[in-house]
């Protein structure tokens, strides 16, 4: 593969057929003309996986898109964030996208580009690539938006939220040293992305549109439980500060790129 625009991390346990059905909509949905990767995390005590194994790799036979599956140790609901960090530490993609088995990508139709036009389909993949390519470099997060159609056995109201799901740039993920420190991953970085800078925030909106199947897991009061202590706030005081230095370099590093060039010695 060439240059990997994105790495889904998903770590998996025990859903054979919410994981098919969620790999189909990264795979039905896309371009194929950019390449992307899709990391899985499976616990080496769930012999859920050995079921859906071969349909995993052989989905992506031909496409741009590369799986990888790493089997190993089992962390809990309470040490989520071991799985995305052990995931973010092998990855390629210059995005870093927080997924889970409950996910699917859903079509987004797309303006008319000439008056009384024609609406058209965009894939995820050329979408996120625009998005990519117009953060600008205070970006540090993208949030795609994420819709909710429950079911009786869904956790929330139907609604659209922006506050799940994040998009980590490889620059963030450099800065902090990690993908997140919270089993409650998506708030973690939320909280992270509430950093300003010179005035402008460092995240923003992606166009990718997920529907999201939430149901509740019996251990998510003892992560929130982790999630909301203060030592849970020191670290994403310590990781809004570790951006912040980056930012500043890349400042420092453009001003003297544009200063060389004026004098002509680039």
């Amino acid at each position: 593969m060439s240059e990997c625009l994105v790495s889904f991390l998903a770590p998996i346990r025990e859903g054979p057929e919410t994981t098919i059905t969620s790999l189909l909509s990264i795979k039905e949905n896309a371009s194929n003309t950019i390449d992307y990767e899709i990391l899985i995390r499976f616990d080496e005590d769930d012999p859920t996986y050995l079921d859906i194994l071969s349909k995993v790799m052989e989905m992506f036979e031909g496409t741009r898109g590369e799986v990888k599956i790493v089997i190993g140790p089992r962390y809990g609901y309470e040490g989520l964030h071991h799985y995305y960090n052990e995931l973010a530490a092998i990855s390629r993609g210059k995005l870093l996208f927080l997924w889970n088995d409950d996910l699917e990508i859903l079509p987004v139709r797309s303006g008319w580009k000439e008056r009384n036009g024609h609406h058209q389909m965009e894939d995820w993949d050329m979408i996120l690539k625009e998005d990519f390519e117009d953060m600008g470099p205070h970006i540090f997060l993208l949030f795609p938006t994420e819709v909710y159609f429950p079911s009786d056995k869904d956790l929330y109201e139907r609604h659209i939220s922006n506050l799940s799901f994040p998009i980590l740039t490889r620059k963030g993920y450099e800065a902090m040293g990690h993908f997140s420190e919270s089993p409650l991953n998506d708030a973690y970085l939320v909280n992270v992305g509430c950093l300003i800078l010179e005035g402008k925030c460092i995240r923003k909106r992606s166009r990718v549109m997920l529907h999201h199947k939430c149901e509740y897991h019996p251990n998510r009061q003892g992560a929130s439980e982790i999630h909301a202590t203060a030592e849970m706030g020191v670290k994403e005081l310590a990781d809004q500060e570790a951006i912040r230095g980056a930012a500043a370099q890349i400042v420092t590093q453009s001003l003297a790129t544009e200063a060389l060039s004026k004098n002509g010695l680039l």
